[in-house]
C-alpha cells in the first residue's frame, strides 16, 4: 500500500467515528484551517498530509498510524488503558465503562452481543450488597491495591458514589437489546470468590458471607424471569412491551474467553477481557467481522433459553442455583 492509499484508508477510518449527519471535508477543513477543496483532496490523496497535519488528525479522532499500517502487516490495533490508581483511577474505569454503553445504548438497532465465562458484571450492580462485594473483591485481589478500607470487608460500610455509578452502568446497559451466551461455570467465578473469602477470614462476619449468597440466588431468579419473558427490566418491576429485548443462551462446549461485539448503527467495536478487570477494544473491520462470525457460529451450536426453551431454562437455572446450595454450607 502506498502513502496515497494509506492515507485514505485513515481518512476512512476518521469518516467511520464520525456522527453520520457530519460532513468528512468540513469537519477536517475546520481542524486542519484549510478550504474545503483542499480538505477533499487530501482525502483522495491528491494532497499528502504533513506530519503536523497527521499528528493533529491522528490525536483528535484516536487513530493510530502504526495501527494501520499494521492491519496491513496481519497485525490488529487494540486500545485500552490500565488502572493504576494515578492516571486512570478504579472510578475512571466505571466511568469509561459506562460511556462505553452510553454510545451503544444511543445507537440505533443497537447490535449488543457478551459472551461471558461468567455472568456479565452489569448485572452484579443491580445489587448494592453484590457491587460492594465486587468492588472490594476487584481491588484489593485483582487490582492488589491496599488501604484502610480494604483490611476486611463489612457490607454494611458504603461507598455511596461508587455505588450509584455501577447502579447507572446497570441502567444504561438495561436500555439496549442484548444477547448473552453463558455456559453450566456462570455463577461460579463470584462463588469462587464469596468462599475464598470466607476461607482466608476477610468477611468481618458470616452473615455477609450468607446474604452474599442470597443476593446471588435473588439474581439468578430476575435473570431468569427476564429470560423466560424475552425482555429487561428492573428487579421489582414487572416486564413491559416495548423495552429492550433480552436473549440468552446456554452453550456447553464452545465457550472462551470474555467477549463482547457491539453494533451501534455507526461503528461496529470489539472488547476482550483481561487480567480480570481490563479490556482491550478494536474497531480493526477485519477482527470485527471475524468475532461477528465467531458468534454467531456458537449460537448456532448453543441451547436458546430465552422466550421458548421453558424446560432448558429450568433445568440451566436450577443447575446454578443448586452450586449456589452447596458452596454456602
Amino acid at each position: 500500500m502506498n502513502a496515497a492509499e494509506l492515507q485514505q484508508a485513515l481518512f476512512r477510518q476518521v469518516k467511520e467515528s464520525l456522527a453520520p449527519h457530519l460532513s468528512l471535508a468540513e469537519e477536517l477543513a475546520a481542524l486542519l484551517g484549510v478550504s474545503t477543496d483542499s480538505a477533499y483532496r487530501r482525502i483522495r490523496g491528491e494532497k499528502p498530509l504533513d506530519l503536523g497535519e497527521l499528528a493533529v488528525i491522528t490525536r483528535k479522532f484516536r487513530l493510530s498510524v502504526d495501527g494501520l499500517i499494521g492491519q496491513h502487516a496481519g497485525g490488529f490495533l487494540f486500545q485500552g488503558p490500565f488502572v493504576d490508581g494515578k492516571e486512570f483511577t478504579f472510578t475512571a474505569w466505571l466511568n469509561s465503562l459506562n460511556r462505553h454503553l452510553e454510545e451503544a445504548a444511543n445507537g440505533k438497532d443497537t447490535t449488543f452481543i457478551f459472551q461471558s465465562k461468567d455472568i456479565p458484571l452489569f448485572h452484579h450492580f443491580s445489587s448494592p450488597e453484590l457491587s460492594i462485594f465486587k468492588f472490594f473483591f476487584w481491588r484489593k485481589t485483582i487490582l492488589q491495591e491496599d488501604g484502610p478500607d480494604l483490611q476486611a470487608l463489612n457490607l454494611s460500610i458504603r461507598d455511596e458514589a461508587l455505588l450509584a455509578l455501577g447502579k447507572k452502568t446497570y441502567l444504561t446497559y438495561c436500555r439496549m437489546p442484548s444477547v448473552e451466551i453463558w455456559n453450566a461455570e456462570g455463577m461460579s467465578s463470584t462463588l469462587r470468590q464469596i468462599s475464598y473469602y470466607r476461607a482466608t477470614g476477610v468477611f468481618r462476619k458470616e452473615e455477609d458471607a450468607q446474604l452474599l449468597f442470597d443476593c446471588c440466588v435473588d439474581l439468578l431468579g430476575h435473570l431468569e424471569l427476564q429470560a423466560e419473558h424475552g425482555l429487561k427490566f428492573l428487579p421489582g418491576d414487572r416486564p413491559e412491551e416495548g423495552t429492550a429485548r433480552y436473549q440468552l443462551f446456554h452453550n456447553e462446549v464452545l465457550l472462551g474467553d470474555n467477549a463482547i461485539y457491539i453494533d451501534n448503527g455507526q461503528r461496529r467495536i470489539v472488547f476482550l477481557n483481561h487480567t480480570g478487570v481490563h479490556y482491550l477494544g478494536t474497531t480493526d473491520a477485519r477482527f470485527v467481522e471475524h468475532t461477528k462470525r465467531s458468534l454467531e457460529n456458537i449460537m448456532r451450536r448453543s441451547t436458546p433459553i430465552s422466550g421458548s426453551g421453558e424446560k432448558e431454562r429450568k433445568r440451566f437455572f436450577n443447575a446454578l442455583r443448586a452450586d449456589i446450595d452447596v458452596r454456602r454450607r
